[in-house]
């Protein structure tokens, strides 16, 4: 069974990028673009999430407060612009990537190696 994906990005651009390239590498890809939608997709559990944490609704920090308050197995790999990441601390993303973020060399260099 092919791994399973949540996007949780509100850039369309972005988003699209990382459907092409984890879809098109035989992932199941599921996406959403607001913190409501990005909880929704919990259930059942993705195996995998990229989520960006200023979404137009609110933090998208709460969904991976709800990910480990649900002791899901769900590895998380943040994406954000902000520099203030002490939120996070007792978190634990497994990756964390500063935009704007470079897909391709992230890729290429074996930054979802950890995931993949």
């Amino acid at each position: 069974m092919p791994p399973t994906l949540l996007i949780v990005e509100d850039d369309r651009s972005l988003l699209e990028v990382w459907k092409t390239i984890f879809s098109t590498r035989g992932w199941h890809v599921s996406s959403a673009t607001t913190l409501a939608e990005g909880l929704a997709h919990l259930d059942p559990p993705p195996d995998y999430v990229i989520l960006d944490l200023e979404l137009p609704d609110g933090s998208g920090e709460a969904i991976l407060r709800q990910i480990r308050e649900l002791g899901l197995k769900t590895r998380v790999a943040v994406t954000t612009g902000s520099d203030d990441l002490s939120r996070l601390t007792d978190l634990h993303p497994e990756a964390l990537f500063q935009k704007p973020v470079d897909v391709a060399a992230i890729w290429q260099q074996g930054g979802f190696a950890q995931v993949n």
